[in-house]
């Protein structure tokens, strides 16, 4: 579902990168396309771009960019169409660029660039960039979206304060892009969606077979192991001596797709390395929802933390039995989650929102009888018992048909109530 930002949501965030002269719109970030939708909709000329992936160097690129502007002002990008007919450098580029947006008419506030993952980085690119932002003329903005953001291209303009990374605090630990870190290699690991893994905010996309991804998950999910733990999950029935050699192997490969070593051998555990700063969002779920049952919170956002990270299921696409185990336990404690946060609404009378979560959760665990109950009572609150009993046949229904068994006596003893109550 797409989010529409009130005026006041548009103006807060103007404010907060009010003098920047390039805005990094968080890749990460749930709602990236409505935050660029915001930026664009703001009352500001605009220049905007869209980067094709035919034009994957920073010439083409940058000769489209010309062409597809020309089309409205006729007049731009002269000293940039004369500069890309020679031996330029990448820094004379930029500042040929920034010479046309400043004699554009009208002078646009923002710049856009859209879809910028479809230039391919390179030397160049980093260094036409990291011009251009110093050289754009006074009160320009640069905007960069795409669907993911090379930190060791971009973090270098956001520590020394000329960019801002827009929506970043929302997404995973904060994100990758926050400059009161220090520069480091950054591992994010999505295993609650769809497995995705990014290596300094690039995509990795290769493993050079299923064996070093499912070890590299196993890594990760078990941030300290034993090797008889690894040999048994992996090669129970392997020779020893084989299946270190085989571990060896895959381990290897797993550091060549990272380009960094994962883990390291100490005191009999393979722990973290720490050449790496690891952003888990497995990690993060669990904490929130432990945190949770710890200490019931009085508001709804904490809760809500925990469901955001549940996006799918756990590494929904392979099918090994420590993953399944794993699966299991985290869709059980998603569950609880949402009854959490069921409970939660129905303490503060928001029944709408309660009956919602109840009904999530259910999905995930349809033997809940008292979750059913749950949903029993509050209909008939709101005055709609005939679903307070379309809601008992179903959990009936469930319940003969998973379990063979019948609701137990506290859900008959409230389902009479509620037909004593329909036929009085």
């Amino acid at each position: 579902m797409s989010q529409q930002y009130t005026a006041e949501q548009r103006e807060a965030v103007l404010a907060r990168t009010e003098g920047y002269p390039l805005i990094l719109v968080s890749p990460r970030h749930r709602q990236r396309n409505a935050l660029l939708a915001m930026l664009l909709a703001a009352e500001r000329d605009t220049l905007y771009f869209a980067v094709a992936e035919a034009d994957s160097a920073l010439r083409p690129m940058l000769k489209a960019m010309v062409d597809a502007v020309q089309d409205v002002d006729p007049k731009f990008g002269k000293q940039l169409a004369q500069a890309l007919g020679g031996r330029t450098s990448a820094t004379e580029l930029a500042d040929a660029l920034a010479a046309d947006l400043g004699k554009a008419r009208p002078k646009p506030r923002l710049v856009v660039l859209d879809n910028l993952d479809n230039l391919e980085r390179s030397t160049d690119a980093k260094r036409f960039f990291e011009h251009l932002v110093r050289s754009l003329p006074r009160g320009m903005q640069l905007v960069v979206s795409g669907r993911y953001l090379d930190y060791m291209a971009w973090f270098p303009l956001v520590s020394a304060g000329l960019a801002y990374p827009l929506g970043e605090e929302q997404t995973l630990d904060g994100g990758i892009l926050d400059p009161n870190k220090p520069e480091s290699p950054h591992l994010e690991v999505y295993a609650l969606s769809g497995g995705n893994v990014f290596v300094n905010g690039l995509p990795l996309t290769t493993w050079d077979g299923p064996l070093p991804r499912n070890l590299f998950y196993f890594f990760v999910d078990h941030p300290m192991v034993t090797r008889d733990e690894i040999f048994e999950t992996f090669w129970p029935d392997l020779p020893t001596k084989e299946a270190t050699n085989v571990f060896h192997v895959t381990k290897r490969k797993i550091s060549e797709r990272l380009g960094y070593e994962l883990t390291a051998y100490a005191g009999g555990f393979y722990r973290p390395s720490g050449q790496l700063n690891v952003h888990y969002d497995v990690a993060r779920f669990e904490t929130v929802v432990e945190d949770s049952k710890l200490l019931p919170p009085t508001d709804p956002a904490e809760w809500h933390r925990a469901i955001r990270l549940y996006r799918s299921p756990f590494l929904n696409r392979i099918e090994m039995p420590w993953i399944i185990r794993r699966r299991e336990a985290l869709r059980l404690s998603y569950a609880e989650a949402l009854i959490g946060l069921g409970r939660l609404y129905r303490s503060l009378n928001e029944k709408e929102h309660a009956i919602s979560f109840f009904l999530r959760a259910l999905r995930e665990v349809p033997q809940r009888e008292d979750i059913h109950r749950d949903l029993m009572t509050l209909y008939h609150e709101r005055g709609e018992t005939d679903k307070a009993i379309g809601q008992y046949r179903l959990l009936a229904t469930t319940l003969e048909r998973t379990l063979g068994i019948t609701p137990s006596r506290p859900t008959v003893v409230l389902y009479k109530e509620l037909v004593g109550q329909q036929t009085e």
